[in-house]
């Protein structure tokens, strides 16, 4: 009767861990769900595992010891699982180590040394170590995911409970020296049915956390798209506003000699850049945003892209009487993607001289150094404190500030920079002081 309703619960725990593990695959492409395909495997192979034990005669290797060794590597792909979710390092070691070495000794006890006791012992030890891991990895939450602490910690709560029944089974063995594998008690079938519900909290627990990790995905993205909004709503009113007061003006005023129609001309071309510069970046973000940028990448001259992007701004400088130099250092080649980089020129230039004053300096230097090359826009302006560089740096509150002509702000330009920089395996830091202008180091690796 017993053995029946082992069979009946070994097939019900193998059906589920099955099912468990197809519904994890749908998940796979979503990046949330890192570590979804690794507990989707290790659920396959306890769902087969599982099924060993259906095998006649109950009394070997495949239907008596088997099993365990699928349950131990299975477990370690949760493991696995649970590492990638929180983007850790995986040790291999262990992931690979311990069911080989456990499969190994399952063997020599079976065949050579026959001897289940022992076998036992030692398998449930590795289990042991197992659940040890995944309550550490429960418990210890990095600050940007505190928002899983109610969960892990009920999964921490389940893998507990497996623990304490896992040393229940080796105080059993060690308790009876005369340890009968074969016969099957009713509280086995109740340490049986224990272990199955956990199984099914442990993958729900683990579906729960990769769901909370969507759903703040989303909130993240609103929130983003929403300071977006705001930003580009008040770097575009400012532009866009003047220049239909300088067209007003234009037409209404009939007695402008040509050094003001020349002076009102110059400042439409002036905001017509400004606001085609947002739009760029609008439109760059937008393809970003959809994943349809080219991140191809290629070798590229940096010079050779500084100077090219250069001659868009000579107007400019010369409007407000802004000295433009570059310094161009030998051979300052990275690997990157090309649209990106003149981006990141294009805003880095642009925002340099909307904030240096009439008369001032704006240098660009490339060189090369030891494993980096390095881009470096300085100049003479304004200059900023830290809060404003770093509220710069991040969306904010949807504001952004203007350049000393009144210029567009710079707010959705830095961001794009920080992000294209960073897909670009380069770094960005600034030196800055209020009064004193400012400087930009952006180093990427050389190529």
């Amino acid at each position: 009767m017993h053995h029946s309703i082992i069979q009946i619960l070994t097939f019900f725990n193998s059906g589920i861990s099955l099912i468990m593990g197809f519904y994890m695959l749908l998940l796979r492409r979503t990046a949330a769900s890192q570590g979804t395909v690794y507990w989707a495997l290790g659920s396959f192979v306890i769902g087969i595992g599982l099924l060993f034990r259906l095998i006649p005669p109950p009394t070997g290797y495949l239907s008596m010891v088997a099993p365990g060794i699928f349950v131990t590597a299975g477990l370690y792909l949760y493991l696995c699982g649970i590492w990638k979710f929180k983007k850790k390092k995986m040790y291999k070691w262990i992931i690979i180590g311990i069911p080989i070495t456990d499969f190994i000794q399952s063997l020599f006890f079976f065949f050579v040394f026959h001897s289940f006791r022992i076998q036992l012992i030692i398998h449930v030890v590795f289990l042991v170590f197992y659940c040890v891991l995944a309550i550490a990895e429960m418990l210890r939450l990095s600050p940007d995911q505190k928002y899983l602490k109610r969960i892990f910690q009920t999964n921490a709560l389940s893998f507990f409970i497996f623990l304490l029944v896992l040393l229940s089974n080796i105080i059993v063995v060690l308790m009876n020296s005369g340890f009968d594998p074969f016969t099957i008690s009713e509280s086995g079938i109740v340490l049986h049915i224990i272990s199955g519900l956990l199984m099914i909290a442990l993958t729900f627990g683990f579906l729960t956390a990769v769901n909370m990790r969507l759903d703040k995905d989303l909130r993240d993205q609103l929130k983003s798209k929403t300071k977006f909004f705001s930003i580009i709503a008040h770097d575009l009113r400012g532009p866009v506003g003047n220049i239909m007061n300088v067209l007003d003006l234009l037409e209404n005023e009939s007695e402008l000699d040509e050094k003001e129609r020349k002076k009102f001309m110059e400042t439409l071309h002036s905001l017509s850049q400004s606001t085609f510069h947002l739009l760029q970046n609008l439109l760059e973000w937008a393809s970003r945003s959809k994943n349809l940028s080219n991140y191809e990448t290629e070798i590229l001259d940096i010079n050779r892209i500084v100077k090219e992007n250069l001659e868009l701004f000579k107007r400019s400088a010369a409007m407000k009487s802004i000295g433009l130099g570059f310094v161009p250092g030998r051979n300052v080649f990275t690997s990157g993607n090309a649209n990106m980089l003149q981006t990141i020129i294009r805003n880095l230039v642009s925002n340099a001289l909307k904030f240096t004053p009439e008369g001032g300096r704006v240098s660009i230097v490339t060189t090369n150094e030891a494993g980096k090359v390095r881009l470096q826009i300085t100049d003479s302006g304004e200059g900023m404190d830290k809060n404003t560089l770093q509220s710069l740096l991040e969306f904010g509150e949807g504001k952004s500030k203007k350049g000393t002509n009144g210029e567009a702000g710079a707010g959705l330009g830095l961001v794009l920079c920080k992000e294209f920089i960073s897909l670009n395996r380069g770094t960005l830091s600034f030196q800055s002081e209020l009064g004193k202008g400012t400087r930009v180091n952006v180093d990427f690796p050389k190529a």
